[in-house]
């Protein structure tokens, strides 16, 4: 058992190196799958599939940089006059039925505080309360979350339902009570979280041959979307407008001169669809591009000929952003395929859908937006534990090419170089970028359990090594060798105690429990004596004839008087002194000290001890 030890903690180690590693293994990001249909009122676009619910109810919705809690269109959308379409359940993603749901918990109504968009005119209210959402249909093998926060919306303001990316809590009357987010939870997640608060959003391409499906990985970024560059963008110190960059020109293949000179300061959204700029940049559109504004629909509506020119021209229109006026910055390139888009006739109040230029006019600097329609042509990576994110040229691979998902890693406590930017396509990050959060909650009990499994383990370890050490200064005795108990024992190697030979049997009555002895000559199996099936023989008191046995010889003790002179014999470890007979081939043992227990209680019987003679 001793020598079984060391085997059973090298296992133990084993073990808890991979419970170590499981509980600290590797966090993966989430691609959220694209529904693989075209939406929206405008756009079309790429929208991605969740569920809802219990039973789960199925949705296509678009990501919301902005928000913490995820909108659903509710039923009751689709009775509003301003909602036409006859086929209003799956024109706006698929209905939200809060009713059917067993795991709908209402809170009340509030608004939906779209800051951004409410400057562009998009707006409304929402009823929130709390429901299980999952990030996928079935299938996806996508995580649950329960109890998130949702709003069920009817606005046509945000014609399709919208994932929550905004990490921060949801508050509704103070923020002395915040609700986890839906990216905080799944940062906080014991099992599977995402690496880092941080997502990276495209919207595809419903116009290129062949049609481009947006992408959303949640966690990191898909290397395979983008191209890479070195600059990073600060977050806005107003956290309602996280996504601020400064055009610095805006030029068009169509003009030599700029379409923009000075540079402004613009927000990034997901949530508006258009782009919209100063007046005097739409005018130099209009003359570059032979745009007409319509009044009535406040859209550059484009009609069949127009339209057919500039795919001929196929101009392409280069924004130039940085976090800065002056000074570095990342060029993004828009084709024309990227600036014609399907107005729905829900938006144009007309009985067909129309072709439009989704370019608006802003009445003041609080509306300068980039929307969906840029990010057609820009991959946007946001990482809220670095407060910065990235803007990259767009990438459009086929759709054979696998994807390449890479996790954003969390920033250390310390001054860390390359962590997590995607800018640069390697995961090597921002230099110089310096963060001091703290872990998240799942990573803070990973490492918890590691240590305390690491501890354990330890303990455990120098336990066993302590009672083997010990084990190995202590002596250990022969063990009964009763016949039950067929176990070989250890004994300690520096000094053999002298037993009876292997090679001698000794008689018990037919009564008594049978013994067997180890042979001190080595490892041997124990020699049973046979309790009934042998004879004993008694040897007459007065005759000292030599009586044979039947299978091996039977050796008792010799009187001292009976003893010859002569001390001729070899001694052995066994046998302490062996004395040879006159007869030849006949040998004499003397030494009561050795007499087995066996042996003492035949003769304690009343059977007399006589002088027995061993043939060899």
């Amino acid at each position: 058992m001793v020598h079984e030890r060391p085997h059973v903690a090298v296992l133990l180690v084993v073990l808890a190196v991979v419970a170590l590693a499981v509980v600290a293994g590797p966090a993966t990001p989430l691609s959220i799958r694209p529904s693989q249909q075209w939406d929206g009122k405008e756009g079309p676009w790429s929208t991605f599939r969740i569920e809802a619910g219990t039973p789960a109810q199925q949705f296509r919705v678009l990501p919301a940089h902005d928000q913490s809690a995820t909108w659903l269109v509710l039923s009751e959308a689709c009775s509003s006059s301003s909602s036409n379409d006859d086929n209003c359940f799956e024109a706006r993603g698929r209905l939200y039925a809060r009713d059917n749901s067993s795991t709908w918990k209402e809170k009340g109504f509030y608004g939906l505080e779209p800051w951004l968009e409410a400057r562009v005119g998009q707006e409304g209210d929402g009823q929130y309360g709390w429901d299980d959402i999952t990030l996928g249909w079935a299938g996806d093998n996508l995580p649950t979350l329960k109890n998130q926060s949702v709003a069920g919306i009817v606005t046509d303001d945000f014609w399709l339902g919208s994932l929550a990316l905004n990490p921060r809590p949801v508050n509704f009357t103070d923020y002395n009570t915040p609700i986890p987010s839906l990216m905080q939870n799944l940062r906080n997640k014991t099992d599977d979280p995402i690496p880092s608060l941080s997502w990276s959003y495209t919207a595809g391409a419903y116009n290129k041959a062949p049609k481009v499906y947006g992408t959303l990985v949640l966690g990191g970024y898909d290397a395979t979307k983008f191209q890479p560059n070195s600059v990073t963008f600060p977050f806005g110190s107003d956290q309602s407008f996280d996504f601020q960059v400064a055009i610095q020109t805006i030029r068009t293949s169509l003009a030599a001169d700029p379409l923009l000179h000075t540079g402004i300061i613009a927000y990034i959204s997901t949530l508006v669809p258009d782009i919209w700029l100063p007046e005097s940049v739409c005018e130099k559109f209009e003359k570059a591009f032979n745009l007409t504004w319509d009044e009535k629909t406040e859209l550059y509506l484009l009609n069949t000929s127009l339209h057919q020119t500039l795919l001929q021209e196929d101009p392409t229109v280069t924004f130039t952003l940085g976090p800065e006026i002056d000074g570095a910055g990342v060029t993004i390139n828009m084709p024309y395929f990227n600036f014609y888009l399907t107005a729905s006739a829900e938006l144009t109040n007309s009985s067909s859908p129309k072709l439009y230029f989704p370019l608006k006019r802003a009445a003041n600097d609080s509306q300068y937006v980039l929307g969906r329609a840029f990010l057609q042509s820009a991959y946007l990576s946001a990482d809220y534990e670095r407060n910065s994110f990235n803007l990259s040229q767009a990438l459009y691979p086929s759709s054979q090419n696998e994807e390449e998902i890479v996790a954003v890693l969390p920033p250390l406590t310390e001054t860390t170089h390359g962590a997590g930017d995607p800018g640069t396509g390697n995961n090597s990050g921002d230099p110089g970028a310096e963060s001091g959060k703290a872990l998240s909650t799942g990573a803070i009990v990973g490492i918890v359990v590691a240590l305390v499994v690491v501890g354990a383990v330890i303990s455990l370890v120098a336990f066993l090594l302590y009672r083997r050490r010990k084990a190995k200064l202590k002596k250990h005795e022969l063990a009964d060798t009763d016949i039950m108990h067929n176990i070989s024992h250890e004994v300690s190697g520096e000094h053999i105690k002298a037993e009876m030979g292997g090679g001698m049997a000794h008689e018990v009555a037919g009564d008594m429990d049978p013994k067997a002895e180890l042979s001190a000559h080595g490892p041997q199996k124990p020699v049973e004596a046979e309790g009934n099936s042998e004879q004993i023989y008694e040897m007459a008191g007065d005759d000292p004839k030599p009586v044979e046995v039947s299978s091996e010889s039977m050796v008792h003790k010799i009187p001292p008087s009976m003893m010859p002179s002569n001390h001729n014999a070899m001694p052995s470890p066994v046998f302490p002194q062996w004395e040879e007979s006159t007869s030849p081939g006949v040998h004499f043992y003397n030494d009561e000290s050795t007499l087995t227990s066996s042996s003492e209680h035949y003769f304690n019987q009343g059977y007399p001890r006589q002088k027995q003679v061993v043939h060899l």
